[in-house]
């Protein structure tokens, strides 16, 4: 779709914004926002940052936590079913289940902006021309973890699925039938395997995000200096990789009845796909056909992977219709949040498709 122009000046941006790691708040992240403010002046947009402060703790250990606490309960229930207590299992998983999910709800909209230790200080940079009810979003910032991400989703996957087998197996067995040793015991094994990439995985700074994401940046930066409608708004938002802390400030004072279109991850290889949370965003996903479809795009419309946070979650739970762009592959998963994350194996490709599509999503939404 895009010309070789357009590819080398994804390639050439892409390459100035991943020079160094930019952990929310932090120098690198702070002379990538200037190169982003830079180049969207130029292209007519008013630009402001915006400062925000917010907890790095629900982000840094709130995962590990919650990780631990289900593996608990896994292991509690084999133990109690496999004693002949299947019902007690039962409603200490119950109980558990009600209590986390209520906890983990409270920490996800309010926790990483109002918890008191960890505090931090970032800043979004918001760039509007007219008065815009289309919006496109990229984090700027990055983090490096000790497991990468597609270690963590396979592990995140593998435990939900052996915490409904359990419970599966727990019901059986308060209905009347029986389980011999062998299939708690493998249960319980395999509970543990699985939780452990989550369980010791902690944050870092030594990920230069070239694909995570500063292809998001570069898309959203060149689908804006090419878009066709007078009102359009960008925002580059800062910790995303730390509870998405910075959209969940934004959405405090920012319209309801907007629509945002967030872009995450654009390799230059792999599936087009646009996620979502919550209900399907009717007017994006009738738009993103119409759009994908007059470019000969393949796009697949889908909900949000299974241990992958991204900025729409937090729009979304703000009530506003929002999607993630992405494209990538198995191994586009195992470099993220890795050192090997570097921009020397893009071309820029992904990055500047993207605009293009960003461009004409944004003129059908318009």
């Amino acid at each position: 779709m895009a010309d070789a122009m357009l590819v080398q000046r994804a390639k050439n941006l892409l390459e100035r914004l991943a020079q160094q790691p930019r952990f929310a708040g932090s120098a690198g992240e702070s002379r990538a926002r200037a190169i982003c403010r830079e180049e969207l002046s130029r292209a007519g947009f008013s630009c402001r940052d915006l400062s925000f402060e917010f907890s790095e703790w629900p982000a840094r250990w709130g995962p590990p936590i919650a990780d631990t606490l289900q593996l608990g309960m896994v292991l509690a229930m084999i133990a109690l079913a496999a004693r002949g207590n299947a019902l007690d299992g039962l409603i200490l998983a119950a109980a558990m289940t009600l209590g986390l999910a209520m906890v983990a709800r409270r920490a996800r909209q309010r926790g990483v902006l109002s918890f008191r230790y960890g505090r931090s200080r970032s800043a979004n940079l918001e760039a509007v021309r007219g008065r815009p009810r289309v919006w496109l979003v990229a984090h700027l910032d990055s983090k490096s973890q000790t497991v990468p991400m597609l270690v963590r989703i396979a592990g995140t996957i593998a435990l939900q699925a052996i915490s409904v087998i359990t419970v599966v197996m727990v019901l059986s067995s308060a209905a009347g039938f029986t389980h011999s040793a062998g299939p708690w015991a493998a249960l319980g094994i395999a509970a543990v395997v699985a939780a452990i990439p989550v369980a010791i995985c902690f944050v870092g700074d030594e990920s230069p995000g070239a694909v995570d994401n500063a292809t998001g940046v570069v898309a959203v930066i060149l689908a804006a200096q090419a878009s066709e409608p007078d009102s359009l708004g960008v925002l580059i938002t800062s910790g995303e990789e730390l509870g998405l802390a910075g959209a969940r400030a934004w959405t405090q004072s920012a319209s309801k009845g907007i629509c945002v279109v967030n872009c995450d991850t654009i390799d230059d290889a792999g599936g087009w796909r646009c996620m979502y949370t919550g209900t399907l965003p009717g007017s994006i996903s009738s738009a993103t056909r119409i759009a994908a479809g007059g470019l000969g795009m393949s796009m697949r419309m889908s909900r949000l992977i299974p241990g992958i946070l991204a900025d729409s979650i937090a729009f979304a739970d703000a009530g506003m219709e929002a999607i993630t762009l992405s494209r990538g592959t198995l191994s586009t998963l195992a470099r993220i949040h890795t050192r090997r994350d570097t921009s020397n194996g893009l071309t820029g490709r992904g990055a500047a498709d993207a605009s293009v599509f960003l461009s004409a999503l944004a003129k059908e939404l318009s």
